[in-house]
């Protein structure tokens, strides 16, 4: 990994970075469950398991309670009359929040950035949203379960209830990575009442385009699975886009009455190739980022925030495409946004990111108390 360069003041940092700008407590019931392992002298991290019953009668056998790692800063412990701000992270498909703690370093980054003043002291989330396909992708859906309602809902209702937050849309950000990246976007379109502020970094699914197209043949060996007993092999055979795409129809194009998979595949396979179906295409293209941004215009443009992030070298194509026609259909409706271009692939800099740019940005704009 790329060692982190050493941090100047947020605001230099910011205008050093190729940007486009278009305009101007744990509660008593939880302490039985939780872990509470320390970060650093002051700060801690709480692992809880929270309940989901926004998950409840899925078809895909995903648990209607969910784990999630909370972070609460080292003021938290000290200032017990005071509120913070809360920013909700969502990891990216087949990771769970551990990736933010082991992988990322998260704690001690926000320690860093909390003790030189860069950012406020606020509370970090970072929720589970893994399920038999790698993840249900933050929508709602009739077959891998309602997992927007699940974050915007259920998660942020525990987290109020249970720490000192502030618990208004001002003082709540959501932001994510890859599938993450996608999910903040599609919380801050359709949940703008209760999130003011969102980054997305390095989006998947805004596009069909390139890889995240049915020319790739991923498609065609996701149509061909009989069943989820065939995913284990898939993945044994590093498949990883076929499971994948099981796992985008399953959350974009449900299909209940469909089983075994209960998704609608908007092509069909003859001869060997994709086909495509115009009405079901259509409707998948409906529910992708670039398509419903005129739709979401007013959600977007009451927002705090919208910032984008991608780095140009990431190694699943579709994100850098997929990204900057975000940016052009944002700009035609004259949506405030924050766009960051970088040199870089799809993992490696996301650290970087959230201390240099994202966690900065992200500080700025969300309420304080």
């Amino acid at each position: 990994m790329t060692r982190p360069s050493s941090r100047p003041r947020a605001v230099p940092r910011l205008a050093a970075t190729l940007l486009t700008c278009l305009t101007g407590a744990l509660t008593a019931s939880d302490a039985g469950r939780a872990q509470q392992p320390a970060v650093s002298p002051g700060s801690r991290v709480v692992e809880v398991r929270v309940p989901a019953p926004s998950l409840a009668g899925n078809l895909v056998g995903t648990e209607a309670e969910q784990g999630a790692a909370i972070y609460l800063p080292s003021g938290y412990a000290l200032e017990t009359a005071r509120r913070y701000p809360v920013v909700y992270l969502l990891h990216g498909i087949f990771d769970s929040h551990s990736t933010w703690l082991d992988y990322h370093r998260l704690p001690s980054l926000l320690d860093d950035l909390i003790s030189t003043g860069e950012i406020p002291e606020l509370i970090v989330v970072m929720p589970d949203g893994g399920n038999r396909y790698g993840g249900g992708f933050y929508r709602n859906s009739p077959v891998t379960g309602n997992w927007a309602d699940f974050v915007a809902g259920d998660l942020v209702a525990f987290v109020d209830a249970g720490y000192r937050t502030l618990a208004r849309r001002e003082g709540r950000a959501v932001a994510g990575h890859s599938m993450g990246g996608y999910g903040a976007l599609h919380l801050g379109m359709t949940r703008p009442d209760v999130f003011s502020v969102l980054w997305a970094m390095s989006p998947c699914c805004l596009a069909a385009a390139d890889d995240f197209g049915f020319g790739n043949d991923a498609w065609k060996r996701a149509a061909r699975v009989q069943g989820p007993d065939e995913l284990p092999a898939l993945l044994e055979r590093n498949d990883f886009y076929a499971v994948a795409a099981l796992g985008v129809m399953a959350a974009f194009q449900p299909d209940p009455d469909n089983p075994p998979l209960h998704v609608d595949f908007p092509f069909d396979l003859v001869r060997g190739e994709t086909v495509l179906d115009d009405t079901a295409y259509d409707r998948y293209l409906d529910r992708l980022p670039v398509r419903r941004v005129g739709a979401s215009r007013e959600a977007l443009r009451s927002l705090r925030g919208l910032g984008l992030g991608v780095g140009l070298g990431d190694q699943f194509l579709h994100i850098p495409t997929g990204s900057l026609e975000l940016a052009g259909r944002l700009g035609e409706e004259r949506i405030p946004f924050l766009l960051d271009v970088y040199a870089g692939d799809h993992r490696q800099e996301v650290r970087r990111r959230l201390e240099e740019v994202v966690l900065p940005w992200i500080g700025e704009r969300l309420a304080v108390e």
